[in-house]
């Protein structure tokens, strides 16, 4: 029985068979690998567009919103010199609640 395992084992046109598909094998393996790594680099250049233009917009936002805030009017401050309304210090008087 040994001696047929060992036949069996040492069959060249089974070992050539089994060459076959292995060789079968690896190139169905190595034909999955690439499609892989297209598929990789595939996103890889999507996130990299994805980014770029995320970072664009930013800059676009924060340059419309540096924008505004350097268009905007600068509250009006008031000097010391400027007239006082007399009117509305009365209107804040003590006076006025008593009435």
């Amino acid at each position: 029985m040994v001696n047929e395992l060992m036949q069996d084992d040492w069959d060249p046109e089974k070992i050539l068979r089994q060459q076959d598909e292995l060789k079968v094998k690896l190139l169905r393996a190595r034909s999955v690998v690439a499609e892989c790594k297209a598929e990789l680099a595939d996103l890889e250049r999507s996130l990299e567009r994805r980014a770029v233009s995320s970072s664009i917009d930013k800059r676009q936002r924060n340059s419309a919103a540096n924008n505004s805030i350097r268009n905007a009017r600068p509250p009006q401050s008031r000097s010391v010199d400027d007239p006082v309304d007399q009117d509305a210090a009365v209107a804040f008087s003590s006076r006025s609640w008593d009435r």
